[in-house]
């Protein structure tokens, strides 16, 4: 099991990837990477938090792209859109993840 930050960070390089490549991906809307991000991330939201809860926005980027594999998969799509609206929040949420996860192990965060 690897930290929620490690994932979050996946989760945004797999979505950047994906609102500048849409079309790299129409044929791969079965990509395991997009699954097993899902599920860690599930996973993660079902675990205590340590800290500030830092799973919405991976979520809401779930369900959007999930959304947009599910429907016409076109490099315009309402879809992507929304992606790229959260992935601002995303990166907030990863950085939060990983201020969470160092102060678990008593470290303290420096920038």
């Amino acid at each position: 099991m690897r930290p929620l930050s490690q994932t979050l960070t996946e989760l945004i390089g797999f979505t950047e990837e994906l609102l500048t490549r849409p079309a790299r991906h129409h044929g791969l809307a079965a990509d395991t990477r997009l699954a097993v991000l899902a599920r860690e991330i599930r996973d993660a939201d079902r675990r205590p938090a340590e800290g500030i809860r830092c799973t919405a926005s991976g979520f809401a980027i779930l369900a959007c792209t999930e959304a947009f594999f599910a429907g016409e998969m076109d490099p315009g799509s309402r879809w992507l859109s929304a992606i790229g609206a959260l992935l601002p929040i995303l990166r907030v949420e990863a950085w939060q993840a990983l201020r969470n996860e160092k102060e678990v192990a008593g470290e303290e965060y420096r920038r």
